[in-house]
């Protein structure tokens, strides 16, 4: 009786291994994460506005002739206009350097240059650029006067 019960108590513990590791495994997930700053993912004032502060832009050596631009146009971002059009202005105030580096940088890029020169972003209203995921460019432009 002894070795039947050993028998039966190893039969079911063979039985439910392949159970408890599907368990396992039922939970898992994959989570992928971008950097906001190089993917593009600004989509309101108060982003942009942490980007400005970060100081981080796109790498503009990596546009080629092949690159597609996308102009957005900060009066188009999502804010609550009293509050983040104050802290969008002190963010730029703030980053003014910056800001500058990357418009000379514009400009030292003639690829780039001309793309933009073919479009409504004006270099001189520019603020901020990133990269997307698929290696295109947007462009940020204050088009608040």
């Amino acid at each position: 009786m002894k070795h039947i019960a050993t028998f039966a108590i190893a039969a079911v513990l063979v039985a439910a291994s392949p159970v408890a590791v599907m368990a396992q495994d039922a939970a898992a997930t994959t989570t992928t994460s971008t950097d906001a700053m190089t993917t593009g993912s600004i989509g309101n004032y108060g982003s942009l506005i942490s980007s400005l502060n970060a100081g981080k832009m796109a790498d503009l050596t990596t546009f080629t002739a092949t690159s597609t631009v996308n102009c957005v146009k900060v009066s188009t971002l999502k804010a609550d206009a009293s509050a983040d059009a104050k802290a969008l202005d002190n963010a730029l105030s703030k980053s003014a350097t910056a800001v500058t580096d990357l418009k000379t940088a514009i400009n030292a890029n003639a690829e780039l240059k001309a793309k933009l020169d073919a479009t409504t972003c004006p270099v001189d209203d520019i603020v901020a650029v990133t990269t997307e995921a698929d290696g295109s460019f947007t462009v940020y432009v204050d088009d608040r006067a």
